[in-house]
């Protein structure tokens, strides 16, 4: 069975998958409550100097993720300190507390976080630039690690990260939510949010969150939390080969429950024995980047369901049965990843 320990700036872990800030750790009760559901830390939602105050609605499932328009912590600074903090710890709970949203929010709160037994801080700004200046202001007032949370919505994420590693942070959390994003209702004509902008997550972001987390990892020496999309066994262990060493889920715990975190969990273990990886050490940052030589696509007639799905979709029209393939064919791969039963592949991809 694959060791699922970790550690992310010296924050000793049971598994990598961290339940990240959001929703469901809006308070002392709900991040206890996600800690016995299976997460192995949880990051609060984002504290500030300031409540915020919600639009109606701000959450709501799209095609592909999440679509929200929530802000911070609508809890007052003063309740995380004297009560959720303190009632998440009582219960043995990891607590990464975030807190932002400008560097004056940091100077006011960060030692007082500590002090309520905050195991680390996740600085968070919606504007990069001021990012590396929440890390010094945090670094210079706590002793518990002090994470940054990178966006993909910046224009230079890898400068923002090295600026914060200079700045002394101890990990990084990559990425936020991707936007802004909006859907309309074509009955009303409004939003679907009760906002005219939203940030997507789950799913859909994937792929932004990993090259995200491959572009940081190369970039820094420090761990990497790596956040965005991630529902599924393989999908952690994708992050992980990207160079994450703890996961963050958010979305798929609210679509599909906290229960999520358990289930993915004993999934984890066994795909990366199915890997032949022993442990996340093992896992983090493992991924190939050469370019693969020698490649060919193969079908196997035995696995085929005559579905004809990659006929259906072929751009080129080259692909005239599952078996038949003309000379039009640029191999481009998309036949490949819609076949449903696997009989199209890959060979000499080893």
């Amino acid at each position: 069975m694959a060791d699922l320990r970790t550690a992310v700036g010296g924050l000793e872990l049971d598994h990598p998958l961290v339940l990240a800030s959001g929703p469901l750790s809006w308070n002392g009760e709900a991040i206890v409550r996600a800690y016995c559901a299976g997460a192995s830390a949880v990051v609060t939602k984002t504290i500030s100097r300031r409540a915020a105050t919600q639009p109606v609605p701000h959450l709501v499932r799209v095609g592909g993720g999440v679509l929200n328009a929530e802000r911070w912590s609508d809890l007052d600074s003063a309740q995380w300190i004297k009560r959720e903090i303190p009632l998440a710890k009582d219960a043995g709970v990891p607590v990464i507390a975030s807190v932002g949203l400008e560097p004056a929010d940091v100077e006011a709160l960060a030692a007082a976080l500590e002090e309520a037994g905050a195991d680390a801080l996740e600085v968070v700004s919606y504007d990069e630039a001021t990012l590396p200046g929440l890390v010094d202001a945090a670094v210079r007032r706590v002793r518990i690690p002090v994470f940054a949370k990178l966006s993909a919505n910046g224009r230079d994420l890898v400068g923002t990260a090295r600026a914060c590693v200079e700045r002394g942070t101890s990990a990084l959390t990559v990425i936020d939510s991707v936007g802004p994003a909006l859907r309309i209702d074509p009955r009303t004509r409004r939003p679907l949010l009760g906002a005219t902008a939203g940030w997507l997550s789950g799913p859909a972001i994937l792929p932004i969150a990993l090259h995200a987390v491959a572009a940081v990892r190369q970039a820094v020496a420090v761990p990497v939390i790596g956040t965005g999309g991630v529902e599924d066994a393989d999908t952690a262990v994708e992050m992980l080969l990207a160079g994450a060493c703890a996961v963050g889920i958010c979305s798929g715990a609210l679509v599909h429950g906290l229960d999520l975190f358990r289930r993915l969990r004993g999934d984890l273990s066994d795909r990366l024995d199915e890997f032949g990886l022993t442990s996340i050490e093992d896992a983090v940052g493992a991924a190939r980047w050469e370019e693969a030589r020698g490649v060919r696509m193969g079908f196997d007639e035995v696995a085929c369901i005559h579905c004809e799905a990659c006929v259906r979709v072929c751009p080129y029209q080259a692909r005239r049965s599952p078996a038949d393939v003309g000379e039009a064919c640029r191999e481009c791969g998309l036949c490949v990843s819609v076949c449903p039963a696997g009989a199209l592949v890959w060979e000499g991809r080893g």
